[in-house]
């Protein structure tokens, strides 16, 4: 399978001033046998893991999308990786749920995808465009894997072909969240000319938007 290019943006948090990012070392390892190929994984194994996935989002089901096809679908694109027993993905989704602005905007905007490291399951992962589309079948390891996840959350942004806009490692404070989706949501990433031009405006655009 031919390696996605990802533009990463490992270093933000030292962009961004004043913001205090977190996230949890993600030691829920899947098994490595299943990064290969995802083939060891049983049809009844697989059917409980799908089902077990879709708790990771309860009661947020009407903002993350089965996990079963990942794709934009049209629109802008967010992946949130998650694992078990870590208490900043809890905070994350508790932002979503109860913060109804946030929330509109991630289902107005955004085709969006929780995914937990903490099981494994087989995603049907489209990106390209209809003239270029590129599909393949990928194990929860292996999609990591492409995005180089460590902390979670890891939050990935995509533009409406998949191809990644940001890649950010760990927990933003609600309002720093949703000005770093209107970034994305608003096009201003459209007016950087290179990725480090991205990051910059990023940097200004969450400080402009977070003033009190």
């Amino acid at each position: 399978m031919k390696r996605i290019f990802l533009f990463l943006m490992f270093f933000v948090t030292s962009l961004i001033v004043g913001i205090g990012v977190s996230g949890c070392k993600s030691d829920n390892k899947i098994d490595s046998s299943l990064i290969s190929t995802g083939t060891n994984i049983s049809q009844e194994v697989q059917n409980e893991n799908d089902n077990m996935d879709k708790k990771s989002y309860a009661g947020l089901e009407d903002v993350f999308k089965d996990t079963k096809v990942i794709t934009p679908d049209g629109k802008y694109m967010m992946i949130v990786f998650g694992s078990n027993g870590c208490p900043y993905c809890e905070m994350l989704k508790k932002d979503i749920k109860n913060t109804p602005e946030l929330k509109s905007y991630i289902q107005n905007h955004f085709s969006a995808y929780y995914v937990n490291l903490s099981y494994s399951k087989i995603h049907d992962f489209k990106v390209g465009t209809k003239a270029d589309l590129k599909e393949v079948k990928i194990p929860t390891a292996q999609l990591a894997q492409m995005y180089d996840v460590r902390p979670t959350p890891t939050i990935v942004l995509t533009d409406t072909t998949g191809k990644p806009i940001l890649v950010f490692p760990g927990y933003m404070p609600e309002k720093q969240f949703m000005a770093m989706l209107e970034f994305i949501g608003n096009g201003e990433w459209k007016k950087a000319k290179d990725q480090k031009e991205v990051n910059k405006l990023l940097r200004n655009f969450i400080l402009n938007q977070t003033k009190s």
